[in-house]
């Protein structure tokens, strides 16, 4: 009988922690090496035909798409030839609020801010919205980089968002700018 409780005890106190499994990051490099930023290991550039798929506006295509193997999790990184200094970053922030919020009127907004983070201030919001057949929770930040809009997201499905939400929080505080 003892043997049986120590057993119950030893898997009520283990599943938890399985099932929160730390998310391995590693630091890396993009965008002719100016940025540096945690990344999970296990991440891989998006496939053509996906990145054809989820981005059509071939006007407008991201220089880096980094997802999970079922394409559910990504980190998207642009260079937009829109001038920014970092003293504007505050009000870029609220420009691309108010036109995001015409395009997604449906959007559920989370937080919003301005913050620095490794000597560069970044602006953030998050917010979740409708997708095709699932609700996308999108963690957009940006700054400065070479007087240009430099701009990530972080965005997963609604559901994964308990797991990803710290890892998430790591990736932004980890970014640099070179």
């Amino acid at each position: 009988m003892k043997t049986i409780i120590f057993r119950s005890l030893l898997l009520i106190l283990f599943i938890p922690f399985g099932s929160f499994a730390q998310i391995k990051l590693e630091k890396k490099s993009f965008i002719d090496n100016k940025i540096e930023i945690l990344v999970p290991a296990d991440f891989k550039s998006m496939s053509a035909e996906a990145l054809e798929k989820k981005y059509p506006n071939r006007n407008h295509t991201p220089d880096v798409v980094l997802t999970d193997e079922n394409g559910e999790v990504n980190i998207v990184m642009s260079l937009i030839n829109q001038p920014l200094q970092d003293s504007l970053v505050g009000a870029y922030k609220d420009f691309q609020i108010s036109s995001l919020k015409k395009l997604h009127p449906d959007a559920k907004w989370l937080d919003e801010g301005v913050k620095p983070i490794n000597g560069k201030s970044v602006g953030y919001f998050k917010f979740t919205c409708s997708v095709v057949d699932d609700t996308a929770f999108n963690y957009y930040f940006f700054t400065d980089m070479d007087s240009k809009v430099m701009i990530l997201s972080f965005n997963c499905t609604e559901k994964l968002l308990s797991k990803w939400k710290e890892t998430a929080e790591t990736i932004v505080s980890s970014l640099k700018i070179k």
